[in-house]
């Protein structure tokens, strides 16, 4: 991320404002509409989906579909008792999809939770459709979303994963009189980097850093700047609102220290100086520190040799080890550092020795090959951890 913004700079040096870029035809995003149900949203989703989506293979088109569609998972009737009504609405990150929160929700499910993930407009088709997005449109689904689910469920609570968790932390701000909670798996309040401010002057004069095809169906490959400067005003927009106007809200944060997509030390201000209320915690995963237990913060040490795994990376935090396509022993690996370098991406996704973590000096002294984690060996106790607090604040409703 630092070396790709450092580009941005000089890119700012080779082009004007009225030289490249910013010529994408605006068109109109897939969003959830007003009193729609979910249901009638899944039908129109699986519509515009299979008429825009770029398949990575195109004799596996009902998977790949599967795997960006939005979806519900409803408690099993015959193991969970008929009390409250809990909902939980998730969203994804940014060049993800809904696949990529399919865990957590099977996690809630299994303790009862009624659960939807959503699609976010510009995703799930190819990386191309974020060009002309806005963050707005990224509210309207989750607004529209949530205003639906609230009305069919006793108890509501929000969550997403980076761009997703400052959605719903936003949506919970605005919301709190009809929201009993939020849950966040390495929420954006910043992106990594410090000169992350010059984004949206770089895209109004350039597109792309890179552009590569994507072999991942259920992730993007390359994200356009416009994209990114959109996170950023987004990310920047909820940290003030937080911030701004403490409340004693109760939140559940899920974070790594050494996540090198959003800052982490800022995320744990918004934590400490923004959700101040005594039912608030926080997991932070670190590979430096050791596991510690305070009033509202867990601390997990992440240096894990046996594994061969060293930090946790930002999308690993609410992945399950089992899960059989980016899990630890899954058909995908995360190896998009070395796109540019064939022989280095082919050794990171076929090395049966090679190590796992978040990047880092450490990491690569480690393996030079070594590939992104992209499950959380402490996947487990950590859903545990986030059902508990989720019926705990229910009760209270």
């Amino acid at each position: 991320m630092r070396q790709k913004i450092i580009l941005w700079c000089l890119c700012l040096l080779t082009l004007s404002v009225s030289g490249i870029g910013g010529a994408a035809e605006k068109t109109t995003a897939f969003v959830f509409a007003p009193d729609e149900s979910f249901s009638h949203y899944q039908q129109r989703a699986s519509v515009y989906l299979n008429q825009h989506k770029v398949w990575v293979n195109v004799g596996d088109k009902a998977r790949e579909l599967d795997a960006v569609m939005p979806f519900e998972l409803l408690p099993n009737p015959e193991q969970c008792e008929k009390n409250k009504a809990i909902g939980v609405l998730l969203s994804h990150g940014l060049s993800d999809s809904p696949f990529s929160m399919r865990d957590p929700a099977k996690a809630l499910q299994q303790a009862c939770y009624q659960v939807r993930v959503i699609l976010l407009p510009g995703h799930g088709t190819k990386a191309e459709d974020l060009l002309t997005v806005s963050r707005d449109d990224w509210r309207e689904t989750f607004r529209h979303a949530a205003d639906q689910f609230r009305k069919e469920v006793d108890v509501l609570y929000v969550g997403g994963f980076s761009t997703g968790g400052a959605l719903a932390a936003e949506y919970a701000w605005q919301h709190t009189e009809s929201v009993t909670g939020v849950v966040l798996f390495s929420p954006v309040f910043k992106v990594n980097s410090s000169i992350d401010w010059l984004s949206p002057w770089l895209a109004l004069v350039k597109d792309w850093l890179d552009h590569y095809p994507s072999d991942d169906f259920a992730k993007y490959a390359s994200i356009p700047l416009p994209a990114i400067a959109e996170v950023y005003k987004l990310s920047k927009e909820v940290r003030h609102l937080i911030l701004d106007n403490p409340k004693s809200f109760p939140v559940f944060i899920a974070l790594s220290e050494d996540d090198q997509t959003v800052d982490s030390s800022v995320t744990e201000n918004v934590f400490k100086q923004g959700m101040v209320g005594p039912k608030s915690q926080m997991v932070l995963y670190s590979k430096t520190q050791r596991s510690a237990t305070t009033d509202r913060i867990k601390v997990y040490n992440t240096n894990w040799p046996e594994a061969k795994i060293l930090g946790l990376s930002h999308m690993a935090i609410h992945g399950d080890p089992e899960n059989t396509y980016y899990g630890a022993m899954g058909e995908y690996r995360i190896c998009g550092w070395y796109l540019s370098d064939k022989p280095l991406y082919d050794a990171c996704r076929t090395d049966n020795a090679n190590w796992f973590g978040e990047r880092s000096d450490d990491l690569s002294k480690r393996s030079p090959h070594a590939a992104r984690v992209s499950w959380n060996p402490n996947f487990r106790s950590l859903m545990e951890e986030v059902s508990f607090f989720i019926k705990a604040n229910a009760n209270n409703r």
